[in-house]
């Protein structure tokens, strides 16, 4: 293809491109906005060695907007049967992280109102706030807890907060392993427990020890007074022979003492007052992502 051939064709695609009436097909642009939040990635390009990421740990990451391009530009170079298609493409590549973009804070909002009637749905693009970070999780917290809620707050890439930070892919990749996006830098991350995991409890000590350690009051509080956020130490007594079986009748009368000790129990402890005071809400952690080094 001869040097003047090329600049013709390039001036009729750049007529093309910013033509009113071009866009890119949707099937395409969902795609590439899927492959920009890394759907189909083999797992050993994100973590090639498994030291990087050992059992119980998080590690927090940036999404190169470099590396990212080049992958948009391999995939959609599948295909190419002419001279003429890399002519196209060298007019179009500048354009897939753009095009990609567009789609891409759609797949998570599409995944979710899928079920929805369409016209119900907000279809309106909203940007891309690079760089775009993230975080990948490995822990049996991931496997035990199916319906982890995962929230972000952090910035925008001219350093505005941004709380809650857009979710942009949240995903199980292994029994063990959970990744997650987001729309700008994260600063902070809060992992809670399904709202429905309610459940009995008590605070671990290590070495198998567990302790109840807040108590509920079970009478009117002007009653009690300043006994109201007394703290306990009700070690959990376990079954002769087992460490992880709960002697029940046990600590039920450890509970009902301290209850009466501190007045705070007005009538009989039946099972009911003893779910009361075990009944535990869903467990919530909090990370900080690492501060960046300066220098």
């Amino acid at each position: 293809m001869d040097d003047a051939y090329q600049k013709d064709i390039l001036k009729n695609i750049e007529i093309v491109l910013t033509g009113t009436a071009w866009s890119m097909p949707a099937p395409i642009g969902e795609w590439l906005g899927r492959l920009l939040l890394l759907y189909g990635v083999p797992f050993n390009y994100l973590v090639p060695d498994e030291g990087m990421l050992p059992p119980e740990s998080i590690r927090f990451f940036y999404l190169d907007p470099g590396w990212v391009k080049c992958l948009l530009e391999g995939a959609s170079s599948i295909g190419k049967s002419s001279s003429l298609d890399e002519v196209f493409d060298q007019r179009l590549r500048n354009k897939f992280l753009d095009l990609a973009g567009e789609h891409a804070t759609e797949v998570r909002q599409s995944l979710i109102t899928k079920e929805k009637d369409p016209k119900d749905q907000d279809r309106t693009p909203k940007p891309l706030h690079w760089p775009l970070t993230g975080f990948l999780l490995r822990s049996s917290l991931a496997e035990g807890w199916q319906g982890l809620e995962i929230q972000a707050a952090g910035v925008d890439g001219e350093g505005n907060r941004l709380d809650p930070l857009q979710t942009l892919r949240i995903d199980r990749l292994s029994p063990d392993i959970l990744l997650c996006l987001f729309n700008g830098k994260v600063t902070e991350i809060a992992i809670t427990q399904p709202p429905e995991g309610l459940h009995f409890g008590a605070e671990s000590q290590g070495n198998t020890v567990y302790k109840k350690i807040h108590l509920r009051t079970i009478i009117p509080a002007e009653q009690i007074g300043d006994q109201i956020g007394r703290t306990f130490d009700i070690t959990i007594p376990m079954r002769q022979g087992s460490s992880r079986v709960v002697h029940v009748g046990a600590l039920a009368n450890q509970i009902e003492g301290s209850l009466r000790n501190v007045q705070a129990l007005d009538g009989t402890f039946t099972s009911a007052e003893f779910a009361v005071q075990m009944v535990e809400s869903p467990g919530r952690a909090l990370f900080e992502a690492p501060k960046e080094k300066q220098g």
